[in-house]
């Protein structure tokens, strides 16, 4: 880009004194400076450098003499200057140590520490996850080209915390000079348009900057866009209840909006609770319009891993125990065991099924000490639960102070009153005053984007409030007036509740059944029952983990398992029927009925993997006698990949598509060998040519 149109882009009008000598005007709001910049070393420039500072300075200019060695300096001191580089970053950290001042009161005042969870990475090539998250996406973000950075996971997991850590990383980089933008989108239904959205956001930001400038630095690469919470903008009852094309057409117009912000050397982060939308055939086909204009990065955070959390010692201890892994796999849950003391963490692994009602009661304790607060745990657990049911009826997550305070009050308002009396002297509150101490509470967090707004500090918490109150309804009000967001963040939350818990939760969703997709009824069967309740057919069942799950008496028919996690599983194989598993991983798991889980016609498996179980097959491939490297259906696969996506990456299931139902088992065999032989590279749920061999791959398909 030329000196000149680096001035243009910042608003700067461009005077003509010569050659070998640059001066750039800036008259807009109140600061009128002039940039003057001499191209050469000479007397003669140099006495002419002086008498145009003197000619502006006497009209009042602020005059600045500037040199510089290449374009990339003076953008770097313009974007400096008019960004007030110094004062963002420092706003930017101040923002992160409050993130870190609120960590802490969700852990009983402990000190808040990152951990960096295990995740699921696809990024169009075969390449290495067992880099820790942070140092991947700073390698992502250093890069020369346009970048969409997508951070999945389940709600409580560790979304926002990534984000965070990547704002206080990219704040604290010494090689690259950026500024990010980080956005925490409301969690507001209403929130439809994001190119509004994120204009606003811009306007906020940089309020006395043009949303254009901030758009061109954006594509620079030196406003990096952090996005938290993309799926807050998605209609909540269609995240469930519809079906994944109609989901997609939603999101679209969005996705577009990002698009366009993806030229040169942009780099956007979205973390987005996870759904089918990222991973599935429309988003694959929405990023193939732009023509790999930009790559797509997208990270799927896994279960936790409770060493990682807890320490080797306390993991030993859970082990000895046998405390079912899904009883503790949760952040917060996690986070607290790694805190409390070590009486306290034998009592908890000898009753798991304490945990929860232990974390509140803590948190609950806490609180009455810390700020003086004559309320008994229980009824403070009331005060809060009747505050989730009236977010849970109407259906929102966050709202203002003012209107907390007013439900905390007119819920609650006999308690507040009792809870007077028990105060004596001059330190008895008012109920104005109770209120507002409730509204500060530990469970309670300052939301949104001038922290105007207020609600539950995590989403773990906020799950099961609303998880008891569905339990405590009855079917005809969850089916009218609870939405199927909010039994998403409930059954969440309640996978680390213990099987009573569990079920009775489980039998109200089953009762609004017809208004779930199969897919959901799948997820709430295996995380609320933990096992098959029903038949299932027609699924695709993405980045999930299965722990402790017999696969028995229900039949699971044409359905794909994609990048999923088996641990302590059995298999009666005779209930699949049509069913794949792609880049699988089995732990530990057993089949029932035969010596092998593919020894099955009805089920197929592609590029899984093994640890300490022998379940699959070992498959000998040969090469054909005759002159062709590949036999007919290979042949035929490979055709469908080249006709579809020539060498672009190709999702899975729009293979299966193309060859039909009836040669699943054939079809996973053939991307097998493919994929053994070095041909093709299964990533997760996409196959990429290999390019070093493409010669023989077209010379075999007679391209």
């Amino acid at each position: 880009m030329s000196v000149d149109n680096i001035y243009k882009n910042y608003g700067f009008e461009i005077k003509d004194e010569g050659d070998n000598i640059k001066t750039f005007l800036y008259k807009k709001g109140r600061y009128f400076g002039v940039d003057i910049i001499p191209l050469i070393e000479s007397d003669e420039i140099e006495l002419k450098t002086k008498n145009i500072y003197e000619k502006y300075s006497k009209l009042g200019y602020a005059v600045n003499i500037k040199s510089f060695k290449n374009e990339d300096e003076i953008e770097i001191e313009l974007f400096k200057s008019f960004f007030s580089y110094e004062s963002t970053i420092s706003r930017l950290k101040r923002k992160y140590l409050e993130f870190e001042e609120k960590q802490v009161k969700s852990l009983l005042g402990n000190k808040y520490v990152y951990i960096q969870t295990p995740y699921e990475l696809y990024d169009g090539d075969d390449s290495e996850s067992s880099t820790k998250l942070l140092d991947y996406i700073d390698a992502i973000i250093k890069r020369d080209s346009p970048q969409l950075i997508i951070l999945e996971a389940a709600a409580g997991y560790g979304k926002t915390c990534a984000a965070f850590e990547i704002l206080n990383s990219l704040t604290s980089h010494k090689e690259l000079v950026i500024a990010p933008l980080f956005t925490e989108l409301a969690k507001n239904r209403g929130a439809k348009i994001f190119r509004y959205i994120l204009l606003d956001e811009i306007d906020n930001e940089f309020p006395t900057l043009n949303s254009e400038l901030v758009i061109h630095e954006i594509k620079s690469g030196r406003i990096p866009l952090i996005i938290d919470g993309f799926d807050e903008l998605l209609d909540k009852v269609n995240l469930l209840n519809v079906d994944v094309s109609s989901r997609f057409d939603e999101i679209e117009t969005m996705l577009d909006t990002i698009g366009n912000l993806l030229t040169g050397k942009s780099k956007i982060i979205l973390t987005t609770r996870k759904t089918a939308i990222f991973s599935g055939l429309e988003f694959d086909k929405w990023f193939q319009q732009w023509h790999n204009k930009f790559r797509v990065t997208r990270f799927s955070l896994k279960e936790p891993k409770v060493k990682d959390w807890i320490g080797i010692e306390r993991f030993e201890i859970v082990k000895e125990h046998n405390v079912p892994i899904q009883y503790v796999a949760n952040p917060v849950i996690l986070t607290y065991l790694r805190n409390v003391e070590d009486e306290d963490f034998m009592n908890l692994i000898i009753n798991p099924e304490l945990l929860i009602n232990n974390y509140f009661n803590k948190m609950l304790e806490r609180e009455r000490e810390r700020q003086n607060l004559i309320i008994s745990v229980e009824k403070q657990y009331e005060i809060f639960k009747n505050l989730a049911k009236m977010l849970l009826d109407f259906d929102i997550m966050v709202e203002s102070k003012e209107f907390f305070k007013e439900i905390i009050k007119d819920q609650n308002f006999k308690l507040l009153e009792y809870t007077r009396t028990l105060y004596t002297g001059q330190n008895k509150p008012s109920v104005e005053n109770l209120v507002n101490t409730l509204a500060t509470h530990a469970l309670l967090d300052r939301k949104g984007r001038d922290e105007s707004q207020i609600g539950f500090i995590n989403d773990f918490v906020f799950g099961v409030l609303i998880g008891e109150i569905i339990c405590e309804s009855s079917v005809d009000k969850i089916e009218r007036d609870y939405s199927y967001y909010m039994l998403d963040l409930a059954c969440t939350a309640y996978k680390v509740q213990n099987k009573k818990n569990k079920f009775t939760l489980w039998g109200k969703v089953d009762g609004v059944r017809h208004k779930l997709q199969p897919i959901s009824l799948f997820t709430y069967d295996i995380a609320l029952r933990e096992a098959l309740v029903r038949d299932y057919s027609d699924l695709i069942i993405d980045d999930r983990t299965f722990f402790n799950i017999t696969f028995e008496n229900y039949t699971i028919k044409s359905t794909v398992f994609l990048n999923c996690y088996f641990k302590n599983c059995s298999f009666d194989s005779s209930i699949f029927n049509g069913v794949s598993f792609v880049e699988c991983t089995f732990n530990n798991c057993v089949v029932r009925n035969q010596e092998f889980l593919d020894s099955s016609k009805e089920i197929s498996l592609i590029k899984s993997k093994l640890i300490k179980c022998q379940i699959l097959e070992n498959y000998e491939y040969h090469l054909a006698e005759d002159k062709h490297i590949f036999n007919e259906l290979e042949i035929e696969v490979l055709r469908r990949i080249w006709q579809v996506s020539g060498t672009k990456s190709q999702h899975v299931l729009k293979v299966y598509q193309f060859l039909g139902k009836s040669l699943n088992k054939d079809v996973a065999r053939s991307l097998n060998k493919l994929e053994a032989e070095g041909f093709i590279q299964i990533k997760g749920s996409h196959i990429n040519f290999n390019i070093n061999k493409l010669s023989i791959i077209k010379s075999e398909l007679g391209i």
